[in-house]
């Protein structure tokens, strides 16, 4: 009978056991149930900026961090060097040359066989050698239209005689230099030749993005640049104005 009870007690153990084991496992299973649907509603209300640590817990997702902006470039020679704008704007004013207080002006042109003319303002140049036009520009003026004239014919024993009388000839690619009272040298080279009417003032002004020198002599006609007639001598209406005009190089 002993032995019948002790059995009857370990068939009741075992089953005590059986029914305790299969209470863990059912609610396990609810505990794992209970996670997933959390992690469902998580994802139906928040999006997928959620997610679950190890332990089942739900934390935000971490954004991609934004990097600072880049620091300021900085200059190979130093924080304080200049860039090259600065740079260049410097070099263009230590190369530019020094308005002299006398505007007198000296002018060479070796295929007219010209050598140092003077060139002053006024009817004076006329006498002198060549006039240049009062109210254009000089050479050490940026964006300047030197205007200077002068005679075919001119006045003998004077530095006008015949001073233009061969710039018909001047072509292309031709230099010109003039120098100022303080030695400083401009040399141009010639771009375009042609004539114009007496009327037509709009070659006394400066061009836009140009340094020149424009240099004008009475013709027959703006058509006939070699004649020497009564319309070339008098300037009348029906003369004409030849035109060199040629740009700064050095």
């Amino acid at each position: 009978m002993e032995k019948k009870r002790n059995q009857g007690k370990r068939y009741e153990g075992r089953r005590v056991r059986k029914r305790l084991y299969k209470k863990r496992r059912r609610t396990g299973l609810f505990v794992f149930v209970g996670l997933v649907v959390l992690t469902l509603l998580a994802l139906v209300f928040f999006g997928t900026d959620l997610a679950l640590r190890p332990d089942g817990s739900i934390i935000d997702r971490v954004e991609d961090p934004t990097g600072a902006a880049a620091p300021d470039a900085v200059f190979e020679g130093g924080a304080n060097e200049g860039t090259d704008e600065e740079e260049t704007t410097e070099e263009d004013e230590e190369a530019a040359p020094t308005p002299p207080d006398d505007p007198t002006l000296y002018m060479t042109i070796p295929k007219l066989g010209i050598s140092g003319a003077v060139v002053v303002d006024g009817e004076t140049g006329l006498e002198l050698g060549a006039q240049h036009l009062e109210g254009t520009g000089y050479p050490w003026q940026k964006g300047a239209n030197v205007y200077i004239a002068g005679h075919r014919v001119g006045w003998p024993g004077t530095g006008s005689d015949h001073i233009f009388y061969s710039l018909p000839s001047m072509s292309e690619g031709d230099e010109i230099t003039l120098h100022d009272s303080l030695g400083q040298e401009y040399t141009y080279r010639v771009s375009e030749v042609f004539a114009v009417t007496p009327f037509d003032m709009w070659v006394t002004e400066p061009v836009a993005g140009r340094d020149m020198i424009t240099l004008q002599v009475c013709t027959e006609s703006p058509d006939d640049w070699w004649t020497i007639g009564p319309s070339l001598m008098s300037s009348g209406p029906d003369s004409g104005r030849l035109m060199v005009q040629a740009d700064l190089v050095s």
